[in-house]
């Protein structure tokens, strides 16, 4: 009897070591559509700002599927912190297809700051019927929004806090590389969308960077690692917000200078063309 060839054997391994792998991906490719497909819930909105002068704010949602769901909601503060002053009802509630429905969210006491913005977490869980045939894979879906809670008086508006950012281009840390550090001078979060490194001033996508953007708080500071520069340098920084609507707001710039701690800049305003290019290059 013939010996048999061990370099096959691994190849035999190796087939099902990848037919499994493909059988695998497929799976979770299909996962991942189902998933999406039943998202059937829709929200009105992708943010929510609750002013202190109103005694509650709404969220309009819609089932738009052809299934009744389950709605769960809650409000959280952040890394599974579920204590906060802000309530949202009816936290549990049935909707049917085609119907519409109301999240209210409300305060109910506790302390939070008068002289600035604070931040939480609207969590919508939709849940859909236990099916009647077996071996039915379903898909809890939730929608994670930022929700603001407002106190009156505050200085300025929201609209205007994109103009009071800080910025400068300072040492990494342990003195390597370069950060990009954006302080808020304003009462009021900043969410940035878009932040592009522009060391050119041109659109070369050679000397373009894009930036993990994020959220700098009220009175607070963020800090962006800049990957394509060895040390601090001034350079220009194209960048887009988003508003209390959810909308981007127009393409800005500023020149940032080179610095231990930032600086107040005055944004200019992207030209059309300019901008229009940055985004064919983008997509």
């Amino acid at each position: 009897m013939r010996a048999r060839d061990g370099r096959g054997s691994r190849r035999g391994l190796d087939m099902c070591s990848n037919q499994r792998i493909r059988w695998v991906f497929g799976a979770l490719v299909m996962f991942g559509l189902q998933a999406l497909a039943g998202a059937s819930v829709m929200l009105s909105g992708t943010r929510v700002v609750l002013n202190e002068k109103d005694r509650e704010t709404s969220l309009p949602m819609k089932n738009t599927g052809t299934s009744p769901y389950v709605v769960q909601a809650w409000v959280d503060a952040g890394e599974g912190n579920i204590k906060t002053p802000l309530i949202v009802t009816p936290p549990l509630s049935r909707l049917d297809p085609g119907k519409e429905n109301l999240l209210r969210i409300m305060r109910v006491g506790g302390e939070l700051p008068k002289d600035r913005e604070s931040a939480f977490w609207l969590n919508v869980k939709e849940i859909p019927q236990k099916p009647n045939q077996e071996n039915v894979l379903q898909v809890a879906i939730r929608n994670r929004l930022k929700l603001f809670y407002r106190p009156s008086n505050l200085p300025g508006s929201a609209a205007e806090a994109r103009g009071l950012l800080k910025w400068s281009v300072s040492e990494g840390s342990q003195g390597q590389g370069a950060v990009l550090k954006v302080g808020n001078a304003s009462a009021f979060h900043v969410t940035l969308l878009k932040l592009t490194v522009n060391k050119g001033q041109g659109q070369d996508k050679k000397d373009q960077e894009e930036l993990d953007a994020g959220m700098v708080p009220p009175f607070g500071e963020l800090s962006f690692p800049i990957r394509t520069l060895k040390n601090p340098q001034a350079i220009q920084i194209n960048f887009t917000t988003i508003n209390d609507y959810g909308s981007e707001t127009p393409e800005e710039f500023v020149r940032v200078p080179e610095g231990a701690q930032p600086v107040a800049l005055t944004p200019e305003l992207v030209p059309k063309a300019e901008a229009a290019a940055t985004n064919r290059t983008q997509r």
